[in-house]
């Protein structure tokens, strides 16, 4: 019965993974060469509630190595892994479902070789950080997130976004329906493409969020705000902006992580 549930639970939480129960499914596709795969570490999965069994709890690890992440007249490519980890299950005697998260990093990317276009000024670069808000809800995953702007003339705390104004992503795979002037964009459900570990492929995608303006640049004194929002397009309404994830993620249940 076990391992029968747990089968369950590693196929459609898998699901459950990419697409926050959107996608009933998954389609199997060739196994990629090990060496296109990213690690994946269950490090930073979440301690269960007092009570909960491990058998129908399942830590996922999802690792979005390519997509563009477009915010205003920034449009920039995911050139290094941003990594999810959280964990999703249910209890079986009430069928409640439940979610928690784990963790979330991503390194800096390169925005721009020079400042507002300048070759001879130090780089600009972005670096996504986790603003206080993860759910699975409506066939979509929720992710609140602010962009920490990186330059030495900017400070250590510019930021596109913060905890109580983030972005506010709504990940899914099927089409969207954001405002003029985006048109509805789609993801792609998920894929097989190792079965042992087992790792599932899929794109997430959002058009539909607003992104607030850049605060807090300039040593700190938001002297260079009016610079940053003026060369980023910021703030910037919904209809303007574009989230498109390209996810490998690996997952194990809660008594196979040992």
């Amino acid at each position: 019965m076990r391992k029968s549930l747990r089968r369950r639970l590693s196929a459609g939480a898998a699901a459950l993974a990419m697409s926050g129960g959107a996608v009933a499914g998954v389609a199997a596709a060739p196994a990629a060469s090990a060496d296109t795969l990213p690690s994946f570490s269950f490090a930073a999965c979440p301690k269960l509630p007092a009570g909960a069994d491990p058998v129908f709890w399942q830590c996922n690890v999802a690792v979005t190595y390519g997509g563009t992440f477009q915010l205003g007249k920034l449009n920039q490519t995911i050139s290094s892994p941003i990594t999810l980890t959280y964990a999703n299950g249910f209890n079986p005697d009430t069928g409640e479902e439940g979610w928690l998260f784990g963790g979330f990093s991503a390194s800096k990317m390169l925005v721009q070789k020079g400042i507002f276009g300048d070759p001879f000024v130090t780089a600009i670069y972005a670096q996504p950080q986790y603003a206080g808000g993860f759910g699975l809800a409506d066939s979509k995953v929720q992710l609140n997130l602010k962009v920490q702007v990186q330059n030495p003339l900017l400070g250590g705390n510019c930021y596109i976004g913060s905890n109580s104004n983030p972005i506010k992503l709504n990940l899914q795979i099927p089409a969207t329906t954001p405002p003029p002037p985006n048109k509805p964009i789609e993801g792609s459900p998920p894929v097989v493409v190792q079965e042992d570990p087992p790792v599932l492929g899929a794109t997430l995608v959002d058009n539909s969020f607003a992104v607030p303006g850049a605060k807090g640049c300039g040593a700190g004194l938001g002297v260079t705000d009016a610079l940053v929002n003026l060369y980023a397009g910021l703030p910037s309404a919904a209809g303007h902006n574009t989230a498109i994830f390209k996810q490998y993620v690996s997952f194990k249940t809660y008594d196979q992580l040992g």
